[in-house]
């Protein structure tokens, strides 16, 4: 984001006259960050975001408690375990998804299957995670290596639902180059044309 762009985002100054963070400006951006669509609303029209790949149910789960430990302020965030099982079952009865855990699936329908089943959808573990366990008001959040307690952070749930999507696009890129160097050298993929007859 340029320098430009922020100043559309905020129209109050961001420092009052004695030096001190302007408050206005702060709900400005609270309220333009709680406006930021979910990530398969912003990539829609992305190719990369909308070429489907065969994604293997775990990975979609392993990513999400990848993102969930490495964003909580406590590295293994409460009732992980169970957020993971009933992430894990709801994905289950989705219908993209053959008995065997394979889907043909875009980094945008992954979005919004993380969205559809966690977001705002009455999970109250994971809906936990972006409460601070002191119960502190206010806005702004604190990393790990800033908050004297970990009782004063949280997780950011949108930001972790698109960090699962971030981790599986990685994966793909090294998947495809990895693949692109082997056509390079030895002319063919010999799992290729298994993968194109494989059925869901």
């Amino acid at each position: 984001m340029l320098d430009s762009d922020f100043d559309d985002i905020i129209q109050e100054p961001l420092v009052t006259e004695e030096g001190y963070l302007n408050p206005a400006a702060l709900n400005e951006l609270e309220a333009a960050i709680e406006g930021i669509p979910p990530t398969h609303e912003r990539c829609s029209n992305d190719s990369e975001w909308n070429k489907k790949h065969y994604i293997h149910l775990p990975q979609i789960v392993g990513a999400l408690a990848k993102w969930a430990c490495r964003q909580s302020p406590y590295y293994v965030p409460d009732g992980l375990e169970n957020v993971c099982k009933y992430f894990s079952e709801c994905l289950k009865t989705e219908k993209v998804f053959g008995k065997d855990g394979w889907g043909h699936l875009s980094l945008n329908d992954i979005s919004k299957l993380c969205h559809d089943i966690l977001m705002d959808a009455g999970v109250k573990e994971f809906d936990n995670w972006n409460e601070r366990k002191n119960k502190r008001e206010g806005t702004g959040y604190c990393s790990a290596f800033d908050c004297p307690t970990a009782d004063d952070d949280f997780i950011d749930l949108n930001a972790l639902l698109n960090n699962v999507c971030i981790d599986i696009r990685d994966e793909i890129r090294k998947d495809d180059d990895f693949d692109r160097r082997f056509k390079e050298e030895y002319g063919s993929l010999p799992w290729e044309e298994k993968i194109e007859n494989y059925d869901i």
